[in-house]
């Protein structure tokens, strides 16, 4: 199998494992210290690359411990996977999760997706004040921008590596469901080229007002005695990976980072924007969410959770959430507010965009899920789950909803014969797939009392 590839940022030799030949660390742009990604520069164009070790993982915690990966500012580079480098299959570009704070192509939330007949590919992108910090002289949606260089190597090169840039997929999971929205919420003409999106724990929640975000740089220069946040740009990788550690401290900062309304890159009008890509291009959508995101908060108290882990997470708009809770006679109060946050935070957001896409006239599919407590990422957990590790009454299940989501991505429906089970279309009916451990079934959502008066922007200062 040919294992070699000539991209637009050089030639690149693989290796083959899992029937697929993969190729690690290509890179397809360059990052400077708070600007957006710039093209990268071929040396040698006609070098050999070896491309079977990992490249530069992007700065977070874990680059200031011992470790045999490099991590670095510049870690614009991408993880391929296909099936044949001379072959047109599908395009799956997978976005990782972990908070705008944690990840990289190093571990795939996905990784079944190299085994399958889609060529599977995962870029890197810059996190926390590295990519998503809005600084003086800095540009904003730095992370963004890594994103859709990221995609706009991969349509500039599909025919390279077996891939057919008519038929591109994007998933993610959590922030990297949340990043995928905000793309296709931007103003970017490159994501009419987009196909289908899936996205899991994770949607149009986390897009934010400009001074929200010059507000949480605040923070951060506050916190460490920076006279002003022009000094963040002098500092070295590892010193402004210490100035973030030492802000977010014990705090739960999943909400401090992510695209902000630049009017640029991200407009006002985001929703109108969206709209419009849907009757322009007619992408299709699987939204899901479960049905207890935030169980894992059950480790604190309800006196740190009103006081400390909301305004973390909701910041103003923690009162949308304390005034429900005390609208309720539920004796357990602590079990009630634990599952609102999970509720404000994912399955609320998944389900205001699946009624959004599909009033605009999108094809969405709505997916809800229980499995695993309904905790964040569980239904892809269960995926990842070797069938021998399953209760045998869960088994065919799990097997049935990977055949589902991989129809979806092969087929563009999630409809398998063998099955005999389709997943319903989102339309005025409100029905969705519900996932549990034994059993798919299709429930409206008409009849569900969600959280009340939660604005778009869920994070704001």
């Amino acid at each position: 199998m040919e294992k070699v590839i000539k991209t637009t940022t050089g030639i690149y030799q693989g290796y083959e494992e899992n029937d697929h030949v993969n190729f690690l660390g290509i890179p397809f742009g360059y990052g400077r210290r708070f600007k957006r990604a710039e093209e990268y520069y071929v040396d040698d164009p006609q070098k050999i690359n070896l491309a079977v070790r990992p490249g530069t993982q992007p700065m977070q915690d874990k680059a200031l411990e011992k470790n045999e990966l490099h991590f670095g500012e510049n870690c614009l580079n991408l993880d391929i996977s296909t099936p044949n480098v001379k072959g047109k299959f599908p395009i799956v570009v997978e976005f990782y999760g972990g908070g705008f704070l944690h990840g990289g192509n190093i571990v795939k939330n996905m990784p079944w997706l190299d085994e399958q007949q889609v060529v599977h590919i995962m870029p890197n992108y810059r996190l926390g004040l590295f990519g998503w910090g809005t600084i003086s002289n800095g540009e904003t949606n730095v992370g963004l921008s890594d994103q859709l260089m990221s995609l706009r190597w991969i349509i500039d090169n599909a025919d390279k590596f077996g891939g057919d840039a008519n038929n591109i997929s994007l998933v993610g999971l959590s922030a990297g469901a949340k990043s995928i929205a905000a793309l296709m919420a931007s103003n970017s003409k490159l994501l009419d080229k987009i196909k289908k999106i899936i996205l899991f724990s994770g949607s149009f929640q986390t897009i934010r007002n400009m001074e929200t975000s010059q507000m949480v740089t605040n923070r951060f220069c506050k916190t460490n005695n920076i006279s002003t946040d022009k000094d963040l740009l002098n500092l070295t990788d590892d010193g402004l990976l210490s100035v973030q550690q030492k802000t977010i401290g014990e705090h739960i900062a999943t909400n401090w980072f992510g695209p902000v309304v630049d009017n640029d890159l991200i407009s006002d009008n985001w929703l109108s924007v969206l709209a419009q890509r849907v009757q322009r291009t007619d992408f299709k959508s699987l939204i899901g969410a479960g049905s207890n995101e935030q169980e894992k908060l059950d480790q604190y108290n309800l006196s740190k959770l009103k006081n400390n882990i909301i305004p973390d997470l909701f910041g103003r708009n923690a009162d949308v959430i304390l005034k429900q809770l005390s609208s309720t006679n539920n004796g357990d109060q602590k079990s009630y507010l634990i599952k609102l946050i999970g509720e404000a935070m994912y399955s609320y957001p998944a389900y205001r965009s699946q009624k959004f896409l599909s009033e605009n006239g999108a094809e969405v599919y709505g997916n809800y899920f229980t499995v695993l407590g309904g905790s964040h990422g569980g239904n892809i957990e269960y995926l990842n789950t070797p069938t021998k590790e399953l209760n045998i009454e869960f088994r065919k299940n799990r097997n049935y909803y990977f055949q589902l989501v991989m129809d979806f991505l092969l087929n563009d429906k999630p409809y398998n014969d063998e099955i005999k089970y389709e997943w319903p279309l989102f339309d005025e009916n409100q029905l969705v797939m519900e996932l549990d451990p034994d059993d798919l079934s299709s429930v409206s959502m008409i009849s569900y009392q969600w959280i009340k008066n939660m604005p778009w922007q869920n994070y704001k200062l």
